[in-house]
Parts: structure tokens; sequence; C-alpha cells
């Protein structure tokens, strides 16, 4: 857990001078504050290994597709937090942070913490080297997570597949494409659940509207879910003006 305190008069003046609005009313406006807690995401940019799972596995394209030279990225304008990213990363480059901000005495407190996540399981099926193509340059050396491989520059590249855990890091980085990784991916956790309660519903359709998914559709003179295919980041529970729509964590 990190806590940054910061003086509530210093906030009051940003935010009048910035606005131009009464410091009074600013005052008045920040006694009751307590902002909702809220996640965010980010890589870890030293330990993206460009295996390209998390940005192939987005469902809403929020991840920049990483490069040799270039780690992920998430586009936070983008990004709908329902964190299969970090449950997908295999070697637990991406973080989930949680934080929140409170008002105490002459001081507004902001509290943030990292959240653990589940991650899925992944197996290596098959690994297959193409000797002819492959120039010994080691990059694929240089990004795997588990030193399965061994390269000597030039004259030799040796692969240990009992390390090898198929996250296929090695077959994105190679210049050449010598290397193809058949891999298999187990099932996300679902850690949360989601219910529609009909008789409260309206039928607005706003929850059909900002799925990014696609989950929620209006058929026979009702909303229906697909609960298989729900990602779980809130939308449509944060939006719907009657509140139909329920995510509670489930009792594992």
């Amino acid at each position: 857990m990190i806590t940054v305190k910061k003086p509530v008069q210093k906030i009051i003046s940003d935010i009048s001078k910035n606005l131009g609005i009464d410091e009074k009313f600013v005052k008045e406006k920040l006694k009751d504050l307590i902002v909702p807690v809220e996640r965010n995401l980010y890589v870890e940019s030293n330990k993206c290994i460009r295996c390209e799972l998390c940005y192939e596995m987005c469902p809403v394209d929020a991840i920049k597709e990483p490069s040799v030279k270039s780690p992920a990225e998430i586009l936070p304008e983008k990004c709908v937090k329902c964190e299969i990213c970090a449950k997908t990363c295999p070697v637990g480059a991406i973080n989930v942070l949680e934080g929140r901000a409170k008002l105490e005495e002459d001081n507004v407190v902001y509290e943030l913490k990292e959240i653990d996540v589940t991650h899925r399981k992944i197996r290596l099926v098959k690994h297959e080297l193409d000797e002819e193509s492959c120039i010994k340059c080691g990059i694929c050396e240089r990004f795997c997570p588990t030193s399965a491989i061994t390269v000597e520059k030039r004259n030799s590249i040796d692969i240990n597949l009992n390390l090898c855990m198929g996250c296929t890091a090695c077959e994105k980085v190679c210049p050449k494409s010598a290397i193809k990784v058949e891999n298999e991916m187990g099932e996300i956790t679902a850690e949360n659940e989601i219910s529609l309660n009909n008789d409260t519903c309206i039928n607005c359709m706003v929850c059909s509207e900002i799925c990014p998914v696609g989950a929620i559709v209006y058929e026979d003179g009702l909303m229906k879910l697909d609960d298989k295919m729900c990602i779980f980041c809130g939308k449509c529970e944060k939006n719907c003006p009657v509140t139909a729509i329920a995510i509670k964590q489930k009792n594992m």
C-alpha cells in the first residue's frame, strides 16, 4: 500500500485558479470528497518479453503491439480494465493498481495498492525450428523468459523444450520467422458474476450500446445477457439508469 498526502488548500487554490471558481465554492464541494475505488493497469517495460499475447487477447484493441525495440503499451483511452491482459501475461509484466482518494482533516489522502490477479495457464504443444533459416542472431535467447534457448552467435542454437513454456516470444521476435510455436491457453478464471434483472430493466438499451464485446442484446422484447461473452468491465453496471445490472464477486 502506498499512501500520498496533499494539502487541501493547495488543491483548492489550484482548482480555483485553473477553472476561475471561487475558493469557498470549491472548498464546499470538496468537503465530503471520497473518490470511488478505481483500477488502472500498466506494463512493466523491463519485464515485457514481446510475446504479443496481451495484444492478441485484448477484446477492445487497447494494447499497442510490441516489437523488438518497444514493449507492449496499454492505451488508456481504449482500455476498459477487464484485466484479461494481466491475467494472460506469462511473466507478470502487466500490473493492476487499485486507488482511491479521501479527505482527512487538512489533507487529501491518495491510497494505491497492487492487486494480485489469477494468471491463466499456458502449455507448450509444439515447437519447431527451421535450421536453414535461423541466422543464430540470439534475439530469441534475449527474450526467452525461462532460459530455454542458448545461442552461440552466428554458430549454433540449442533449445531445451523441457524449459519452454510455450509463450511464443521467440517466434514473435525472430527476424527470419525461423521458429514456430503452438501452445494451449487455459481458461481465464472468472472471479465475478453478472446478473440482469428484467423486472427492473426498462429496455433503454444503454447497456447493449455501451458493451464493448456485444454481450448484451435486445431479443423478444427483453434485454438478454450472455455471461460467457462478458468480460466484466463494468461499463453496463455503471451506466444502467435503473441499476438493473449487478456485478458481484463470486463466493470462491
